[in-house]
């Protein structure tokens, strides 16, 4: 597919780690940006920094989009903005581990909520005036951890990636032709705050070196969302990681991943 030129790009969770990254290297591309953070203070550093160094239109908009209602407000402001969307990044996503039996509820559902519904809702909003276009994509950002059966310790988390990885497969086969595409983003090990929000510091997959920088994660990326590629895969350690987690037999890999899943004692 032909890249799309001067497009504007709206990136959520675009304040911090690979987000951001994504953010600055669609700026550096020349393309405008609508980047979506529930911290306005954060966000507007970064936007002011972006638009010194890139010269680009950003515009920084407040949300928190744990929240059910928050997508659809999010939409709505941009209609009444009259601002298309071009391209669609759905980054914001938090990580969570332990025990599903002992995991609080209340922040098990938000972490679904962002990592699923909020992603699945701004896909269903933009999509249709992508299609009406004939042009558009969408990035979801999804992880390494989706190559995988499942993982003890951060099940519900393993899970959610799941979902984006399928979804996004799904979507592309049948935006096939239309002019729209959809990219799943799969990044490894990455030196941003995750592992210490997402309490996976002591896990032992977490012990082996870091993959790519948020950087170059935001480089392959940016290439792979413009020419419609249906996936990415950061790194070539995390390509072999990934292959050998649909290798079969898969319970081989599942039982050594399950075994990468536990935290140090």
């Amino acid at each position: 597919m032909e890249p799309i030129e001067k497009a504007t790009v709206l990136v959520t969770g675009a304040s911090k780690g690979i987000g951001l990254a994504i953010a600055e290297e669609f700026a550096v591309q020349g393309h405008d940006l609508v980047l979506v953070a529930r911290g306005e203070e954060a966000l507007q550093r970064v936007a002011d920094a972006i638009k010194a160094k890139s010269g680009v239109e950003v515009t920084v908009i407040s949300s928190d989009l744990t929240e059910a209602d928050a997508p659809r407000r999010l939409y709505e402001q941009l209609e009444q903005s009259g601002k298309p969307i071009d391209i669609l990044v759905n980054n914001a996503g938090v990580g969570m581990s332990g025990l599903f039996q002992e995991a609080d509820y209340a922040n098990l559902s938000r972490m679904l909520q962002l990592n699923m519904l909020a992603l699945t809702q701004l896909t269903h909003l933009f999509l249709p005036q992508m299609l009406m276009r004939k042009c558009g994509r969408i990035l979801n950002v999804g992880s390494l951890v989706s190559y995988f059966k499942g993982g003890p310790n951060w099940a519900a988390y393993v899970a959610s990636k799941h979902y984006v990885r399928a979804l996004s497969a799904g979507l592309s086969k049948e935006l096939r032709g239309s002019g729209v595409a959809v990219t799943s983003l799969s990044p490894g090990a990455t030196a941003t705050d995750f592992v210490k929000t997402a309490d996976t510091e002591d896990m032992l997959a977490y012990q082996v070196p870091l993959g790519p920088s948020p950087e170059q994660i935001a480089k392959l990326a940016y290439q792979a969302c413009q020419t419609g590629k249906r996936s990415v895969i950061p790194g070539v350690f995390n390509k072999i990681l990934a292959f050998m987690g649909e290798l079969h037999p898969r319970v081989i890999a599942f039982e050594v991943f399950s075994l990468l899943s536990n935290k140090k004692s």
